[in-house]
């Protein structure tokens, strides 16, 4: 394939290529002009002179057009301009350096990244272009006018997180913003609304100053809570009455659970020379098994005969847990006795130092702090620890309980009768937002939530009750 089929409406002189660059010198195939004054046309042409063009690139190579552009002569009476430079709006604007395509590609890459990184990819693909160059574009852009919109959504942004806030309107029928406010303020919002008399429809999230701005500048407008901010806000009302009735980790008694808890087997997974072990043993199983007599067994793996019969009878890998004997258990009973009088650790450091224990500080803070430790975990395996995140995702029905956690559930649903008001409003709320979204649906929603003796929740439905 030639370079000529790239630009068919241009003369191809003859072309240079480097290892940075390729450099094509065209001259226009046309033999007259338009005039951009008068738009006549002239083919009388006064002189001849070089510009050069950047294109887009070939091969990863940047591309420069030395065009040999020609000026012209108006022959009409007229017309105040006397000469004119050719102008190929197809190919570039008057005054350009840049082609309309690869204008369009950094335009492409301006709007699609930050400044900073657009020049980083730009070099990338052979076309380097500063960060200024790329809000230069940015800024050059012409913003559409606005039509008259009829369905808007209307919501906050970050100017600086946490400290400045404006407001974001969008079209929701061509889905592309519209205008930004520079505060999220009644004044600044129903100002706004009023030069758009034309919206019939607006969303927005909970806030008050945005229903109070909507219903001052657009009050025939109907005003609709978007289903994300619905959903976000009623899930902060459930977590913070959680909060409020729930420590982050609900503990319930074995002995409350009335039988009902499941045996729980502890899986230890087994060390290395355990493993070691257990495959001896297994090929003891199997020499025994292929009909070897035990004389042979013995003679192959040096074992003792009271070794091999025990090890012919296990049927699991064995779990050996033997405790060293530490300094100070001569006096663990009394450790423990001063322990349960809450004494302090430098108290029982003294008393047992009398009684002739001869270690550091240091080792007894260990031992008694191992002792406290394994009263704590005895503590723990007689009470079943549930998170109260687990609780409120229960609610939502957003997981499948296992059978130890469904019991736990049963039982708090038992001793608080609040949550199954709570479980009962979040589920018809469900029902209201996926099925049903109709507005006697919603009154019945309404009362039902007010109904149900949450503070919380009626925060909620007085926050979204029907203008």
């Amino acid at each position: 394939m030639e370079l000529q089929t790239f630009y068919k409406d241009w003369k191809l002189l003859f072309y240079s290529v480097d290892r940075s660059c390729v450099k094509l010198y065209i001259q226009s195939q046309q033999k007259s002009n338009l005039c951009p004054s008068c738009n006549m046309p002239s083919s009388r042409v006064h002189s001849r002179y070089w510009r050069v063009i950047q294109d887009i690139t070939i091969l990863s190579l940047q591309v420069f057009l030395h065009v040999r552009a020609r000026k012209f002569f108006c022959d009409h009476s007229a017309c105040s301009q006397r000469i004119f430079t050719e102008r190929p709006s197809d190919w570039w604007p008057p005054y350009a350096r840049r082609t309309n395509r690869l204008t369009t590609f950094l335009k492409h890459l301006a709007f699609s990244l930050s400044a900073e990184t657009a020049s980083k990819v730009s070099k990338q693909y052979g076309i380097p272009t500063s960060a200024d160059s790329f809000l230069y574009l940015i800024r050059k852009e012409e913003i559409p006018p606005i039509t008259q919109p009829i369905i808007i959504g209307i919501d906050d942004w970050a100017m600086k997180k946490g400290q400045r806030y404006g407001s974001i309107v969008c079209d929701l029928q061509t889905q592309k913003p519209i205008a930004l406010l520079e505060n999220r303020t009644v004044q600044e919002v129903s100002n706004w609304l009023r030069k758009y008399p034309s919206i019939q429809v607006v969303t927005r999230d909970g806030s008050t100053e945005y229903a109070k701005g909507i219903r001052e500048g657009c009050p025939h407008a109907v005003q609709i809570t978007d289903r994300w901010h619905l959903f976000h806000n009623l899930t902060q009302k459930v977590e913070q009455f959680l909060k409020k009735s729930f420590p982050r980790h609900i503990s319930i008694g074995v002995a409350e659970l009335d039988g009902h808890r499941p045996s729980r087997q502890k899986y230890h997974p087994l060390t290395a020379s355990e493993k070691r072990k257990w495959e001896l043993i297994q090929q003891v199983q199997l020499r025994y098994k292929e009909g070897q007599r035990k004389a042979d067994i013995i003679r192959e793996f040096c074992i003792d005969r009271k070794t091999l019969d025990k090890y012919l009878q296990l049927k699991k890998p064995p779990k050996h847990t033997r405790r060293g004997r530490h300094s100070a258990d001569p006096c663990r009973s009394e450790i423990l006795e001063l322990l349960q009088a809450k004494a302090t650790v430098q108290h029982i450091f003294s008393v047992i130092q009398k009684q002739g224990y001869d270690k550091s500080f240091s080792t007894l803070k260990d031992y008694i702090a191992r002792l406290r430790k394994r009263e704590m975990n005895e503590k723990n395996t007689n009470k079943i620890r549930i998170s109260r995140y687990k609780l409120q995702a229960y609610l939502w029905s957003q997981f499948l309980p296992t059978q130890e956690e469904q019991i736990v559930f049963d039982k708090l649903f038992e001793q608080h009768e609040a949550l199954h008001r709570l479980k009962s409003v979040i589920q018809a709320f469900q029902k209201l937002m996926n099925e049903q979204k109709n507005e006697q649906a919603l009154q019945e929603w309404l009362l039902q939530a007010e109904d149900s003796k949450i503070h919380e929740i009626q925060q909620f439905t007085h926050t979204y009750d029907p203008i």
